[in-house]
């Protein structure tokens, strides 16, 4: 370990911070001395510090299923937990936060301790970490019903209640929110000409080419009719219009048995702090709609 490596873990270890480098699949290594938090949440074991503190949390295992992905796809940035506590575990509950980062050719995860300044919002993050799960959770929503029919994606309603709580989850949190809403450029066409049966399976590719392009923890939606809609954690405006034009790309390469070209129109908007759901949404339709006033096949941000 170089003397530069041997100060900056232990500047973290002043933080609270405790960290892993990550040696291969659900492998890991505690680089530096251990915080006091962490042996106390995570017990060592006869061959040192404890390397797998997942085994311990479930919110922490929850969230390594992202840092696994995030890793094997050599994604760089950050990518961080919610927040989470540990109860019952010390005196007090315990106030969590995990992140994982790479650094050159090295991947590491770091825990931290939240301390007593962060006490004020622990319910709301905690609270916030929650809803995350259940949005990522493909799985209990398909017990509770809430996909359509039809694509396979969230319906209107679902989609209703995740934006609710990823605006909440984006204000806690402080990272920006985007919102892409797109139509489908003369669909009516489409089912007049090669029957509903060619249309409704022009929607089924639709959905499949967005979820693909998508990332993990993106949110996409059939809003109604041949109108989708795409949530965009962690995404600014640049951000959403790249993914949106990287979407509507994807879509012209549909074919789904029919002699028509399928292209999209589509609404981009960023959340501004303290607006109303329904603004957010309308500001993204109001793209939708300069899309389509100004030639189709197109994203417009607003």
């Amino acid at each position: 370990m170089s003397d530069q490596e041997d100060i900056a873990y232990n500047v973290l270890q002043l933080l609270g911070v405790a960290l892993l480098q990550r040696t291969g699949a659900m492998q890991y290594v505690v680089c530096g001395k251990v915080p006091q938090f962490y042996e106390v949440l995570f017990p060592s074991t006869a061959e040192g510090p404890c390397a797998a503190p997942w085994k311990f949390s479930p919110m922490l295992e929850f969230f390594m299923e992202d840092v696994e992905r995030f890793f094997e796809l050599k994604k760089t940035g950050i990518l961080t937990s919610g927040v989470w506590q540990e109860n019952g575990k010390t005196e007090t509950d315990t106030a969590m936060i995990a992140a994982a980062t790479t650094f050159g050719a090295k991947q590491v995860l770091t825990v931290r301790l939240l301390r007593a300044e962060f006490k004020e919002r622990q319910d709301v993050r905690e609270q916030s970490l929650q809803h995350r799960q259940l949005s990522q959770n493909l799985k209990y929503y398909q017990k509770e019903a809430t996909l359509d029919a039809l694509t396979k994606v969230f319906n209107k309603e679902t989609f209703s209640a995740l934006l609710l709580d990823e605006i909440k989850r984006s204000h806690a949190l402080e990272y920006p929110l985007s919102l892409l809403i797109l139509d489908i450029d003369d669909f009516k066409k489409v089912n007049d000409t090669y029957g509903h049966l060619a249309g409704d399976k022009v929607l089924s590719s639709l959905a499949e080419c967005v979820k693909k392009t998508l990332r993990s923890g993106d949110i996409v939606a059939r809003f109604g009719g041949e109108e989708f809609v795409v949530l965009l954690p962690h995404s600014n405006a640049k951000q959403a219009h790249n993914i949106g034009e990287k979407i509507r790309r994807n879509i012209t390469l549909i074919r789904a048995d029919v002699h028509h070209p399928i292209t999209v129109s589509m609404g981009c908007a960023t959340y501004i702090p303290g607006e109303v759901s329904e603004n957010f949404l309308a500001r993204a339709d109001t793209g939708l709609y300069e899309a389509k006033a100004s030639g189709k096949n197109r994203v417009c941000t607003r």
